[in-house]
């Protein structure tokens, strides 16, 4: 049971092997006995970001209309790992201890729900939108449920005129006060919406003062830059963020818009 989950190279999410006793002392540390399915899979590859990244779902949400995105799994230890569990719930307000979360983005989290039977099945929770779709009845479902790639269906064609406008409100109030990784989020949210939505908040982060915000930002115009994206933004004015930001003060920021301009200019 492997299902082409994982590259062969290791990441941050591997905890390295386990055996019966660290998988008994991990059970009593959460007070539950975690699916087979989960254990045998960790036993073949503790901890990893997927190779596929995607559930399909029938009820829109932050991330899209058709989909929820599932970037790793957690393994058996902790930073990151499953242990990170109590941390985790009291941090974003998940009360019951009987949601495992298996997979973290925050406000996003994939989660094992105990709360109805001892065999649990598999949720998708967005603590900011007050969301939780049900994914698989249990784990292995899930694990067969995730696919590589899924057509893009995106928000737009379902929201509400006062939606776009509350998307507004939330854009500036995130950019006013929010810290570079809460922005980071909204533009994860924001890509799912319309291109109005997408470029007015793409102006908002070049406007913003630190530096982390714009290096974010460029993460999003390297794909633009390659040529992904289509019709997101304008080449012209993809070419004027670049080049203003090729002469930031900031190492890092001015160092990847070099590389973006390079990707640019390869491309025309």
């Amino acid at each position: 049971m492997e299902y082409g989950l994982w590259n062969s190279d290791l990441d941050e999410f591997y905890k390295g092997e386990i055996d019966v006793n660290q998988v008994e002392t991990i059970q009593t540390a959460l007070k539950v006995t975690l699916p087979e399915s989960y254990i045998k899979l960790m036993h073949k590859r503790n901890g990893f970001y997927l190779t596929k990244k995607y559930y399909p779902v029938s009820t829109p949400n932050s991330w899209a209309n058709n989909s929820v995105h599932v970037d790793s799994l957690y393994g058996l230890g902790e930073n990151p790992g499953i242990l990170d569990n109590p941390y985790l719930r009291t941090e974003w307000g998940i009360r019951s201890k009987k949601i495992i979360i298996i997979s973290a983005e925050p406000p996003t989290f994939i989660c094992l729900d105990y709360r109805k039977k001892k065999n649990p099945s598999v949720i998708f929770i967005d603590v900011d939108e007050n969301q939780e779709i049900k994914l698989a009845e249990n784990f292995e479902d899930f694990l067969e449920g995730l696919v590589e790639e899924i057509a893009e269906e995106t928000l737009s064609d379902i929201l509400s005129e006062q939606q776009i406008q509350d998307y507004y409100k939330k854009i500036d109030a995130v950019i006013l006060s929010g810290k570079p990784a809460e922005i980071d989020r909204l533009l994860t949210k924001i890509l799912s919406t319309n291109n109005e939505l997408i470029r007015y908040l793409v102006e908002k982060m070049r406007r913003h003062e630190k530096p982390k915000v714009h290096f974010n930002l460029l993460l999003l115009l390297i794909c633009c830059a390659e040529g992904l994206n289509k019709g997101m933004l304008e080449d012209e004015y993809l070419l004027e963020v670049l080049n203003e930001f090729s002469t930031s003060k900031n190492k890092d920021v001015k160092e990847f818009a070099v590389i973006c301009l390079e990707k640019y200019n390869s491309r025309l």
